[in-house]
């Protein structure tokens, strides 16, 4: 598997206080990578040292198959940021705007057309920024980090002060930028249900470790499924199925809850309460979201994003 970022027991303190300890992470080429982790713990010093405007005290960081310390400008040159919150002049239009990065990196003017479309900002390329909603000058932030082709965008908490609107256009946008823009996305967040709606992969940080690292995919697999059942009698429903083997239990809806049923096992259960003459009117199988999953597994820590 190619990497897009690998640190490797990556230490960094400010003064007498250590923020990474031993920080180890692998983002994938072409995914979305959540960084995941509240306020304090350490997300944004990662981004800057993955950024180079920071640097490491141990461990290394390597950008792009490149030592960011050693090879910074040939990193940089492949990678665009969004650190901060979006800025721009207010009296320019997004066309003026984006000719400024076109010109920087003496690239031709069709790139603005190329960026623009691809933040669905074409029809808005004459309008003053300063008439622009916060979601739009997110996007336009965006087209900016985007000129060039970069290989990785390196992003901090990209729906933040967003409203409901505008961080669903941030998300649509950021899940189809791999293939749209070929590139890694790699981007901070302290929101599970955000992760879960826009990532490929995540990784928890925690007091400056991280303590999970994993596909959404195979963490979603992995989430205990539970069959909750509405019955006329959850009581004695819940003998009938212990008796025949099921770890049954009455949750605090009156429900009878089975934990690590496979669909499949679920016609089973439903068998064996019809055949003891129990009326069921409702049996749902589901699996907890990743946020639901990290407050019960997680939360009693008191640090849980």
């Amino acid at each position: 598997m190619s990497l897009a970022i690998e640190l490797r027991a990556v230490d960094k303190s400010f003064g007498h206080h250590p923020v990474l300890r031993q920080l180890d992470l692998q983002v994938p080429e072409r995914s979305v990578f959540a960084f995941l982790g509240n306020n304090g713990h350490g997300k944004s010093t990662t981004i800057r040292l993955i950024a180079g405007l920071a640097h490491a005290d141990a461990g290394n960081v390597q950008v792009l198959g490149r030592d960011i310390r050693r090879e910074r400008e040939q990193a940089l040159a492949d990678m665009g940021c969004l650190i901060e919150a979006p800025s721009a002049y207010p009296n320019l239009t997004a066309h003026e705007f984006l000719s400024i990065a076109t010109r920087l990196k003496r690239l031709p003017a069709t790139e603005i057309g190329r960026v623009l479309d691809v933040v669905g900002l074409q029809v808005d390329r004459r309008q003053r920024i300063a008439h622009f909603s916060l979601g739009m000058k997110q996007r336009l932030a965006l087209a900016f980090a985007l000129v060039g082709k970069p290989r990785l965008l390196v992003l901090d908490e990209p729906t933040n002060g967003l409203d409901p609107d505008g961080m669903q256009d941030i998300r649509r946008l950021l899940s189809t930028l791999p293939e749209r823009a070929g590139c890694t996305i790699f981007f901070s967040s302290h929101l599970l249900d955000e992760v879960e709606k826009t990532a490929t992969h995540m990784a928890v940080l925690r007091s400056g470790s991280v303590r999970l690292q994993a596909s959404i995919r195979d963490l979603t697999r992995a989430l205990p499924s539970v069959l909750s059942l509405d019955v006329d009698a959850p009581a004695r429903a819940a003998a009938v199925l212990q008796a025949g083997g099921h770890a049954a239990v009455v949750d605090g809806a009156g429900r009878v809850a089975i934990a690590d049923v496979t669909r499949e096992a679920a016609g089973q259960v439903h068998r064996t309460l019809l055949d003891a003459g129990l009326t069921m009117f409702e049996s749902v199988h589901r699996k907890p979201s990743l946020e639901q999953w990290f407050l019960d597994t997680a939360g009693a820590e008191g640090d849980a994003p």
